[in-house]
C-alpha cells in the first residue's frame, strides 16, 4: 500500500510574467491542491510568456511556489521588482547587484540586472513545483 499524503488547496493569485515583470496581482483566480507538507505557506500563480521555458516553466502552466523572503543564488524565485512588478526568473545576488536570469529558446529574453539600492528588490518566494492540465 501506497503511504497517505493528504493533499491541500492553495490559492491560485492571478497571472506571472515569464518574460517581462507584469504587474503582481494579488486577486485569488482559483484553487489548485498540492500534496507538498511541512509548515510552509503555499501559493499558485499562472505563468505568462516564454522566457523560463527551457526547464519546462510554460506559458499557462501554474508555478507553486513556497512563501519565503530568500532564496540562493541560482535557484527559481517569484520576485517582486519596483514594489509592483513581479516576474519568475533563476536568481543571483552579489553585494551590489541582483540578477534576474531567463532560461529560454527566445533570445529575446537577456538578463535583468538590478542595483537593489536603487530598485527595491524582493524575493516572494521559491518556485517548487510546475503543473499544467492538458
Amino acid at each position: 500500500a501506497q503511504p497517505y499524503h493528504p493533499t491541500r488547496s492553495i490559492p491560485i493569485l492571478g497571472r506571472i510574467a515569464a518574460g517581462l515583470p507584469i504587474y503582481a496581482e494579488q486577486n485569488i483566480e482559483g484553487y489548485t491542491y498540492t500534496d507538498l507538507n511541512g509548515g510552509a505557506e503555499y501559493f499558485a500563480l499562472r505563468v505568462s510568456g516564454d522566457s523560463m521555458n527551457a526547464i519546462g516553466i510554460n506559458d499557462g502552466y501554474l508555478i507553486i511556489v513556497r512563501r519565503q523572503d530568500e532564496v540562493e543564488n541560482g535557484e527559481v524565485a517569484v520576485v517582486m521588482v519596483g514594489n509592483e512588478d513581479a516576474t519568475v526568473k533563476r536568481f543571483y545576488a552579489t553585494d551590489s547587484t541582483v540578477t534576474l536570469m531567463p532560461q529560454s529558446t527566445n533570445p529575446i529574453h537577456q538578463p535583468q540586472i538590478y542595483d537593489p539600492a536603487k530598485t527595491p528588490i524582493q524575493v516572494l518566494g521559491k518556485v517548487v513545483k510546475v503543473e499544467f492540465y492538458l
